[in-house]
């Protein structure tokens, strides 16, 4: 137990002697952790977007007035549009579960001014995955429009392209960053472990002139390092939770319960790594 107390003693001491390359190494892992936790945030935000959009129909077909009250042609429509090999699934929506679904999603004070029910009945079609191609969809969607009894074509996951391609340059983006942000975070906790093995060079010489181990000399620089990335991640957290409140008018995913623990972890993980670059290269 004393050794212990020892060795935090030393690695609270080593904080205190390079006081400004502390606090500069601090805040760095501190805004490299919140950038990261925002990162993952995106992450899964549009992950949970796209997901819900997969059980979303991909293109809604509208039908003229009385097709749907004509089970003949109505049937032969299904029967043309499932001979599409794009097409994956197909659903006829009447005019009252049109009205049904339209009062569920904006209220029914909209309707209050009509006596009929005007929304047209639809068929909702759902597309193969290897299908789903700006060109395939473009293309079946001309397909549809021809068809009789079909008023208009509406392809409901034109904005879901533009989701997509936003993902993968924001994954591109942030990957950058955080490649950059890890760096930073190696070579600025590195630094400062490297300057207080510099201003304890004599005790250090000592403690190998009696004899000390390996690990009992580079112990209170690795514990150091960890104490850097702990603090950091408490200030990257607690930022973390201010931005939260910030945007608590918003519907965001904000990851399980135990993700702050997780990013106060990388904090102690990232001062590990980087004090350890350190004492090996100086106290080999």
């Amino acid at each position: 137990m004393g050794l212990i107390f020892y060795f935090f003693k030393e690695a609270i001491r080593g904080l205190y002697q390079a006081k400004l390359m502390t606090f500069v190494s601090i805040i760095s892992v501190a805004a490299s952790l919140f950038f990261m936790s925002i990162v993952v945030l995106g992450f899964v935000n549009i992950e949970s977007v796209l997901e819900k959009t997969d059980e979303q129909a991909d293109i809604a077909v509208y039908l003229e007035d009385g097709v749907s009250q004509d089970s003949s042609e109505l049937n032969e429509i299904m029967r043309v549009v499932k001979g599409y090999s794009q097409v994956e699934r197909a659903e006829v929506i009447n005019k009252d579960s049109a009205w049904e679904r339209f009062e569920s999603l904006y209220g029914s004070e909209m309707l209050y001014a009509v006596d009929d029910n005007p929304l047209p009945a639809s068929i909702e079609i759902y597309i193969g995955s290897r299908f789903r191609s700006s060109q395939a969809v473009s293309s079946l969607c001309r397909d549809l429009e021809q068809i009789g009894g079909v008023e208009s074509v509406r392809y409901s996951r034109e904005w879901m392209e533009l989701v997509e391609k936003f993902r993968w340059f924001f994954y591109l983006i942030a990957g950058i960053a955080a490649f950059i942000m890890m760096f930073v975070l190696h070579f600025m906790i590195s630094s400062t472990i490297k300057l207080t093995i510099y201003a304890r060079k004599e005790l250090v010489q000592n403690m190998h002139m009696v004899g000390a181990t390996a690990f009992f000399i580079k112990m209170p620089f690795l514990l150091e390092g960890m104490l850097q990335g702990l603090i950091g991640g408490i200030i990257g957290v607690f930022f973390l939770n201010i931005f939260k409140v910030v945007l608590s008018g918003f519907t965001l995913s904000w990851g399980p319960d135990y993700f702050p623990l997780v990013t106060m972890f990388l904090g102690v993980f990232f001062g590990w790594i980087g004090s350890l670059s350190a004492v090996r290269k100086f106290l080999a």
